[in-house]
């Protein structure tokens, strides 16, 4: 129930940074945007239909394709998205409060690829979809075979195209730099709480580094049987995982204990299991 609760606080915080990030930052300073949201802006530039409710129309059309040729359960987790991001977006369009304050676009794209990055890494954790193109591309991969991000590339491709038309070159280059920072912060919140250092450990004191690991600085320690390439003799590699703020220490250990050690570290972007996911016995 309570991890239920927190998906729930996810998708909800999610849809309203996005929601956010558009209204108040992008569309304000005639920064371009691709997926549902990029559709939504072209077709209110040439028939002046409200934004959020282009976006809201698209993403109940594209709910009901997902709901019946992908089944209940892909829908029900692009549910709470695809009803609750065009009213939140509705609500940060007609609140004056949250326009004008910010008319510095290269200040605003940056921020804005931020909250769009943040956002979506809080649906994705959560299990859920954001819904809109999302399902349309997973459709097609389905029927058809074509990769997702071959179809997501050419759908947002052509609603830039489109914002192109008119926008002038400043602007477009603003939103490509927005696209980029978000699929980085997108990146950094999948991966945050759980990116730790993998520390790999060739020495003939493996027993030494081993029992300090363990039992100097609490962290667990796996042997791995290897062979010396040059004198095919029998040794262990000793592999551990860790947080940044034991390697330091660590590292510096295993020089006094063995100074020819050789020494491989390298980043983590997940780890799961006993001690990390799972309580240690």
């Amino acid at each position: 129930m309570k991890q239920k609760l927190l998906h729930i606080i996810y998708i909800v915080l999610g849809n309203v940074l996005i929601a956010f990030a558009l209204s108040t930052l992008l569309l304000e300073n005639h920064i371009i945007a691709g997926g549902v949201s990029g559709i939504g802006i072209v077709l209110n530039h040439y028939f002046g239909i409200s934004i959020s409710m282009c976006v809201a129309m698209i993403n109940v059309l594209l709910f009901g394709l997902g709901f019946l040729f992908l089944g209940k359960v892909f829908a029900m987790t692009t549910l709470i998205s695809t009803f609750l991001f065009p009213l939140v977006l509705e609500f940060f369009e007609s609140q004056s409060f949250f326009h004008h304050y910010l008319n510095d676009p290269l200040l605003a794209c940056i921020i804005a690829g931020v909250f769009i990055g943040v956002g979506i890494g809080l649906i994705l954790k959560a299990n859920a979809s954001t819904g809109g193109v999302d399902i349309l591309a997973i459709l097609f991969n389905k029927k058809l075979g074509i990769p997702v991000h071959v179809i997501l590339n050419g759908i947002d491709l052509t609603v830039l195209i489109f914002q192109i038309s008119f926008n002038d070159p400043t602007h477009v280059i603003y939103g490509i730099v927005t696209v980029m920072i978000t699929s980085v912060m997108l990146n950094k919140t999948l991966t945050t709480g759980t990116s730790l250092m993998q520390l790999l450990v060739m020495s003939d004191q493996y027993e030494m580094i081993k029992e300090m690991i363990l039992h100097d600085q609490d962290a667990g320690v796996t042997l791995l049987a290897s062979e010396k390439g040059y004198t095919a003799e029998s040794s262990k590699l000793v592999l551990s995982v860790l947080p940044y703020r034991k390697l330091p220490a660590i590292k510096e250990k295993i020089i006094q204990i063995d100074p020819l050690a050789f020494i491989i570290v390298s980043h983590v972007d997940e780890v799961g299991g006993k001690g990390f996911t799972l309580e240690r016995k």
